[in-house]
C-alpha cells in the first residue's frame, strides 16, 4: 500500500489532482471466457495462494459477479490471516 501511495503522490506533481480520496484502483483485466481454472470455493486455484476471480475465472460475465468473487476472496484472505 506505501508503494501505491508513494506512486499516487508522484503522479499528483504531473497531474494535479491525481492524489484525491476518491481517486480508485482496479486490478488488471483479464478476459478469457473459455478458459476455466480449477477453482476451490474460495476461489483459489491449484497454486497455493493464488486466486482467480472476475472474468478472469471464466465463471462471471459481468461486473456484479466479479464484485461479488472479489468479495469472497478478500474474505478468505482475512480469515487465513485472522484478522
Amino acid at each position: 500500500m506505501k508503494s501505491l501511495i508513494e506512486m499516487v503522490e508522484a503522479l499528483d506533481k504531473v497531474t494535479p489532482g491525481i492524489a484525491s480520496e476518491h481517486t480508485l484502483f482496479y486490478g488488471v483485466e483479464a478476459k478469457f471466457y473459455s478458459a476455466r481454472p480449477k477453482l476451490t470455493g474460495e476461489l483459489e486455484t491449484e497454486i497455493a495462494g493464488l486466486f482467480c476471480g472476475g472474468d478472469g475465472a471464466g465463471v462471471t460475465r459481468g461486473l456484479a459477479q466479479a464484485g461479488a468473487a472479489g468479495v469472497r476472496i478478500a474474505r478468505s484472505l482475512v480469515e487465513r490471516i485472522g484478522s
